[in-house]
């Protein structure tokens, strides 16, 4: 004869399990049931606002795209960290946002500190020089700096901002020494490089298109691992003896540690339906994105970019000895 206190706890237990399952399946399904806040920090949020754009039909719920540009980020990223793990905050961040915490000025490393859900695009640099001059390729460009040690210079729209750190690897892998010269903004140093101020600058397409597209600027090449679909005449800098040159901005939706399983997995699905869409893979590319099957990434190996990446960012920056201006 069975044990009637046994029985009644092997049914509690089954009970137990089974209403679990039920309720995981049911979160996942219903997710989301209510609106959704994606935040941001510094510097511009066209990127998630397009994607908010392509997730609410999925969804069927509205999509909240708050920019909190203060303290280098620290608000923004602290606001994600606090808020409940359930999907329902995520934090909008560029590579920018973690320099911010290699330069000390943001205590949050968001690669370690947060979950990374899915990397949404990334962003090229280019190398430009006014077409005034008379050097057409970039072999052209380091045999004079060779030739001509310290006598160039070298643009960027801040101490310790992406393109800077460009230079400084284009310095190392091409054992040239030119000079940095900050700017406050982009745009600043891109009036600069017209006037006859600076001989040459990393930067975004979009930043100087119009310049390029008049022929006031020619571009010497890119950053990114394969050749763009926006500038396919444009050689890469791996294509010109850089081997390993890919650096690039990245623009990536993480959520608070502690998300369940089931839920990271459906945020992570239809972002990456969203990434597939023509509709919006053409407007991040008319802005300069770039959009790539190596941006679905499983989640481990997410993580696993985003620190690599992150290291090497530190290392840049300690080699640079760039600090905030």
């Amino acid at each position: 004869m069975k044990h009637p206190i046994r029985t009644l706890r092997k049914a509690f237990f089954a009970c137990w399990v089974i209403s679990l399952v039920f309720i995981a399946h049911a979160q996942t399904e219903e997710f989301p049931k209510k609106p959704v806040l994606f935040i941001s920090g510094p510097g511009p949020d066209t990127a998630v606002r397009l994607l908010a754009t392509e997730l609410t039909p999925l969804w069927n719920q509205q999509i909240v795209a708050q920019t909190i540009a203060s303290a280098s980020g620290k608000i923004a990223s602290e606001t994600v960290i606090k808020s409940k793990p359930d999907g329902y905050t995520l934090l909008s961040a560029t590579s920018s946002l973690e320099l911010a915490h290699f330069l000390g000025v943001n205590p949050i490393n968001i690669v370690n500190d947060l979950t990374p859900l899915a990397m949404i695009n990334e962003l090229p640099f280019i190398l430009v020089i006014p077409s005034s001059k008379n050097i057409r390729t970039l072999q052209e460009l380091i045999t004079f700096a060779k030739n001509n040690p310290g006598k160039l210079n070298y643009a960027s729209g801040g101490n310790g901002t992406l393109p800077h750190l460009a230079g400084e690897m284009l310095k190392q892998k091409a054992r040239i020494e030119i000079t940095h010269i900050p700017f406050k903004a982009a745009d600043q140093a891109a009036v600069a490089l017209l006037g006859g101020e600076i001989d040459m600058m990393f930067t975004s397409y979009p930043v100087v298109r119009g310049l390029v597209e008049s022929g006031q600027l020619r571009i010497l090449g890119i950053t990114s691992s394969t050749r763009s679909a926006l500038l396919s005449q444009v050689p890469t800098l791996n294509e010109l003896g850089f081997d390993n040159f890919n650096f690039m901005s990245w623009t990536c939706i993480f959520a608070p540690e502690g998300l369940p399983a089931d839920r990271l997995n459906k945020i992570r699905k239809d972002i990456n339906t969203a990434l597939t869409s023509p509709n919006l893979k053409q407007q991040f590319l008319n802005l300069g994105f770039e959009v790539t099957p190596s941006l679905l990434l499983e989640q481990r190996e997410l993580a696993k970019y985003l620190k690599a990446d992150a290291t090497r960012l530190s290392e840049l920056l300690k080699q640079s000895g760039a600090k905030i201006d």
